[in-house]
């Protein structure tokens, strides 16, 4: 698997990243944190968007969904974002105490919404553990599935498959490191697809694709290592040590949010 994911998500908890580092590196699209429950907005959420935009990848946001009236958070989120038509949405369904019809209450939202939104769902055990053997052939004709489960191998990973014949996004790292991005460790996501695929999913309808990263500078000399466990690696470049300034990285706390 490459270390460059094609998506990855953030939110406020990354800063404000150098997308054009972001894409230099492969990444090809963003989602990005856009509600909690229906009071909290993400802080960085449209500068972040319109920056990786404006460095040519492609955006979508989620919301996160806690205990409570589906609808009213989906409501929240759509007066927040005012999706365009055949925008992806994504619902993040995680939080101890959230129930299906908290889920389906709040696709049914988005449906209701129209504008011909594309709805995924995002979930990992919850999700799986709620709907064991079970088809819900509301969630299986409304949306598809971003599933969350921590795992370099993907012929170990398990979703519920009688609602969903498969995964369509995978987040298979809390803990990646992305150029461009320094303020916290990244979540990396894999597209069951190909690069174009994944475009398509992530676009707005009938919006077109953005252009590929242009290709790697040749002044640039890129470097790979592996070196067995225990063996200590040391660099110089020119006869010298190399000196990259970075802040450390802070580990992720995926919600609820509490610095508000």
């Amino acid at each position: 698997m490459s270390n460059i994911p094609v998506c990855i998500d953030i939110s406020h908890r990354q800063g404000f990243p150098d997308f054009d580092e972001v894409r230099a590196a492969g990444v090809l699209g963003v989602i990005h944190k856009a509600t909690e429950g229906s009071t909290y907005v993400d802080p960085n959420r449209a500068t972040n968007c319109a920056n990786a935009i404006n460095a040519g990848l492609a955006v979508a946001t989620y919301f996160w969904l806690k205990p409570g009236d589906g609808r009213a958070q989906a409501e929240f989120y759509l007066e927040t974002i005012d999706p365009v038509d055949g925008e992806r949405v994504i619902i993040d369904y995680e939080e101890d105490g959230c129930t299906l019809t908290t889920l389906r209450d709040a696709v049914q939202a988005l449906l209701d919404y129209g504008h011909g939104l594309k709805i995924t769902v995002y979930s990992g055990h919850l999700l799986k553990e709620q709907l064991d053997d079970d088809t819900d052939d509301f969630l299986r004709e409304n949306t598809d599935l971003w599933l969350a489960q921590y795992n370099d191998d993907p012929d170990e990973i398990s979703w519920p498959e009688e609602t969903y014949d498969s995964w369509t996004l995978w987040q298979y790292s809390e803990t990646g490191e992305i150029p461009g991005i320094d303020d916290g460790y990244v979540d990396l996501d894999r597209f069951d697809g190909n690069s174009e695929e994944f475009l398509n999913w992530i676009m707005p309808a009938d919006q077109p694709i953005p252009p590929p990263p242009p290709p790697p500078d040749d002044n640039v000399v890129r470097v790979a290592i592996t070196a067995p466990e225990g063996v200590t690696v040391k660099v110089t470049i020119n006869g010298a040590a190399p000196q990259r300034r970075q802040r450390p990285r802070q580990p992720i706390r995926r919600g609820p949010d509490v610095l508000r």
